[in-house]
């Protein structure tokens, strides 16, 4: 009981929290990238590059709070690249958006009857 008031007390007098730093930290991060899609339960739209979708880190971070994002940039699923000016956003006939590079390959491929195998 007494050395729990004296650390404490402590913490008190240097402005320091029961936390430590590394802990602060880790919290920080996973809050800042922990987004809906981690916590689907088809697990289809789980990132596997994504800390936070991995099982252990998905439990730490379960009662933070989520990220915050203003800005959101639209990725292609086939080739990963960000769609802007340059790679537009296509919508092809059956409704799923692929970025415009992709979505000309895929046309020639179409073109040749050629067997695509997207993995």
């Amino acid at each position: 009981m007494l050395i729990q008031q004296f650390r404490y007390d402590n913490y008190r007098l240097h402005q320091l929290g029961n936390n430590s730093v590394f802990t602060i930290t880790l919290q920080a991060g996973l809050s800042a990238i922990k987004t809906p899609q981690c916590y689907k339960e088809d697990g289809s739209s789980k990132n596997p590059d994504c800390p936070v979708c991995s099982k252990s880190l998905n439990k730490l971070a379960q009662p933070l709070p989520m990220a915050h994002c203003a800005n959101s940039r639209l990725v292609c699923k086939i080739s990963g690249d960000v769609m802007n000016e340059n790679n537009p956003p296509m919508m092809l006939p059956n409704g799923y958006v692929y970025g415009y590079n992709v979505s000309v390959e895929i046309i020639v491929l179409l073109k040749a009857n050629t067997a695509v195998v997207v993995i």
